[in-house]
């Protein structure tokens, strides 16, 4: 009976200590449009140093894994899109609702003009 509740033991800590932090979530416009290969970034609160990043998948959704236990700033952008971001306390598997970029209008858009000039006149 002692090796039995000695194996019991041993089994349900394995898996205690196999949970790992995590994020995912899903990013879409405001047309509940999956947006495809948006940047996904998680910023350490501390010191501003980019942790861990991905992109996501062809239907909007991300996952981040192996993360460690602390506050980060989770960022999230598009080109096209105005940016997102929110702090998060990551101390166990979170799963965000959609995130919602919203379409920047052209008026909005900066005009960048490249000119290239011949140097060989």
């Amino acid at each position: 009976m002692s090796l039995k509740l000695t194996y019991l033991i041993l089994l349900c800590s394995c898996f205690c200590f196999a949970q790992e932090n995590k994020i995912s979530g899903k990013v879409q416009d405001n047309h509940d449009s999956p947006i495809a290969y948006a940047n996904i970034i998680l910023v350490n609160k501390a010191d501003d140093s980019k942790i861990l990043g991905t992109i996501t998948n062809d239907t909007g959704y991300f996952v981040i894994k192996n993360i460690e236990t602390g506050t980060y700033n989770l960022e999230i952008s598009f080109v096209g899109y105005s940016s997102y971001s929110t702090e998060l306390v990551i101390d166990k598997v979170l799963f965000l609702n959609s995130v919602v970029l919203k379409e920047i209008s052209p008026e909005e858009l900066e005009v960048i003009e490249v000119i290239i000039e011949d140097v060989d006149k």
